[in-house]
Order: structure tokens, then sequence, then C-alpha cells
């Protein structure tokens, strides 16, 4: 009999990882206390490249680097499947006026990446024509499908409680409505919700929010992603164009605000000067899990023998959950040997 996996969190981390699982033979079921992909994962732009790379430590760009290869096959699969576009496409990043060129140019270098020297708004530029990206929202409904196919039991609007220390292996993880999910082993993948959930955690996960905004179809055709100054701009398949974002620290606060809303519009007609005095159409915001570094916690959780964790990723989630997903496969596969 396959053993039960219960995955805890349902943003793009925990499906990627829950499906590799069901692929591996495991039988799982994954939980969330909203519906599947509704938060941070949900809430993003979609870029399948970390921003600003040469500023963290390599392991950010080690769990990164898989991904557009991975969501290229991906979301061919799941279209041949499901029938929804999830909007892969290869727009290339057009880094503009970056302060330190001489050490993103030796971080290309070193990591044998591309890029092209051009010019942008008269601003020296540098295009990284490799980059991809991919429409969050999109992608998530047609994973949820897939996952149904596949035969993961999905579980929404289910909220387990912090489990208590009482031993060294638990059995199974009650729910606020006093229901027991039972599992032979739990992995945590919930985003900044973690710490309310993962035992002995030593290591710090806390939400940061960050708003976004998204203007209507416009006469513009924007050839790539462009990034100046932590701001980023990007057209989907249907022309609308969106904006981000924010980094702020004000726990789990989900509301939008006018100041964030004018300093988004500000940059975004900097950039492109077609979109002042335009209105975006739609301003929300995500929460993302913020961890030192931005290095996410990919670990057996300490004292326990079958909890393990697989969140933290901060504003990569979506580009490290295909690494993520191997990883974690790999310390539960080595802890039942």
């Amino acid at each position: 009999m396959s053993l039960k996996v219960a995955v805890v969190g349902a943003g793009i981390v925990g499906c990627l990882t829950a499906i590799k699982l069901q692929e591996s033979g495991y039988d799982v079921t994954i939980i969330d206390k909203n519906e599947i992909g509704k938060e941070s994962s949900w809430a993003g732009a979609g870029i399948l490249f970390p921003l600003m790379p040469w500023e963290y430590e390599p392991r950010v760009f080690e769990l990164c680097i898989a991904a557009a290869d991975f969501y290229k096959k991906f979301s061919s699969k799941l279209f041949k499947i499901t029938g929804i576009d999830s909007e892969f496409i290869e727009s290339g990043l057009l880094c503009i006026d970056p302060p330190d060129k001489e050490t993103i140019l030796n971080w290309a270098k070193n990591n044998n990446l591309n890029f092209n020297e051009c010019s942008f708004l008269n601003l020296p530029s540098y295009l990284f024509p490799k980059v991809t990206q991919i429409r969050p929202p999109r992608l998530i409904k047609a994973i949820k499908l897939f996952m149904q196919e596949i035969g993961i039991n999905i579980r929404e609007n289910t909220n387990l409680i912090k489990q208590k220390k009482e031993g060294y292996k638990i059995e199974s993880w009650p729910t606020t409505e006093n229901e027991q999910i039972i599992a032979d082993i739990f992995v945590i993948t919930s985003g900044a919700w973690t710490s309310n959930l993962a035992i002995d955690q030593k290591d710090i996960i806390y939400p940061v929010r960050g708003q976004m905004i998204q203007y209507k179809k416009i006469e513009f055709n924007m050839k790539h992603v462009l990034y100046s100054d932590d701001f980023y701009i990007l057209q989907r398949k249907d022309g609308v164009i969106l904006a981000g974002s924010t980094v702020e620290h004000v726990g789990f606060d989900k509301n939008t605000d006018a100041i964030a809303l004018n300093e988004l519009m500000k940059k975004t007609s900097i950039l492109i000067p077609e979109l002042k005095g335009i209105i975006p159409e739609n301003h929300w915001a995500g929460i993302r899990p913020g961890t030192k570094g931005n290095i996410p916690i990919i670990k057996k959780a300490e004292n326990y023998e079958n909890i393990f964790i697989n969140s933290g990723h901060y504003r990569y989630g979506l580009t490290m959950a295909p690494m993520s997903a191997e990883e974690i496969y790999k310390l539960i596969s080595e802890s039942i040997e």
C-alpha cells in the first residue's frame, strides 16, 4: 500500500510538491485554508527569473535555474490535458540603467547567461533574451484540473491547528472543525503562514506584502519584461499590462492603498509614457513568505520523523517550486529507506 502524504498549503510550491510525490507513487492529499493557489501564487507576476540574482547567495539562483525549461514542458502538458493556456512566453528581460553594471555583467558571464547591451529611453540597458514568464492564475487553474486528473485528493477551505509537541512522529493532524487528517508523512508548504503550523521551527518565515496594478489593453506592444530599480512591467498575451511591486512589512494585511497605487503608476509612466494618466483597472496585494537571504526552508522538521517543511520562497515561489519539489521528494525518500 502506498504511503499517505498530506501536503499542507496549496500554492504553487505545494501543488508541484504534491504532483511530484503522487507521480512517484505516494498517495497524496493537498490541503489549503482557502482555494487552490489563491494567495501569493495567484498574486504574482509570473516572471520565471529571480530579480537581482547577482545580489543573492548562489543558492537562490540554483533553485531557480531549471524553471524556464520545466514550465515550457509542463505548460504544454497542461494544455494538452486541460485545454488551458498558461501563457508561457519567452519575452526576455530588459534591465534598465542598473547601478552596478560590472557586478551584473560578471554574474551573467559566470553563470553562462547570454545578454545584449542596448539602450532604452537613452539609458544604458542589458537584455537577457532567454528570460520567460507565465500567467499564474491560468497556470493554477490548469494545475488544479491536472491534480484531479492524476488522483490527488484536494481539500480546500480546511484549516489545521498548530500541532502540539507530543512525540517524534504524528499519525494525524487536527482541523479547526475537529476532524483528523491522517497521513504517514506531512509536508508543510504554507508559505507565510508556516509559523502558524510548524513545530520546532527555528528558521523564521515572515509575511511581506506586495501590491500590483494592471492596465487594460492599449495600443502598445511590449517586446520584453522591463525592470528598473526593483520595479517591473510586463504584458500578457491579451495585451493587458502588469506593474509591480511593493515590499511592505505590515503583517498579514492584504489591503491596498492610494500611496502605493500612485507610486506604482508614477514608476510605470516613467518607463511607458503612453500609460501616463491612465487609471489601472485592477489593484491587488499578496502576502509573500520572507526569509533570511531569500533562501527557502527545505528540510525535515526538527524532533519529528514525518514532518517536512518546504516554505519561505519569498518572491520566487513560482520559480523555485520545481527544484524545491525535487529536493523535498529526495528528503522524504531518504527518510523512509
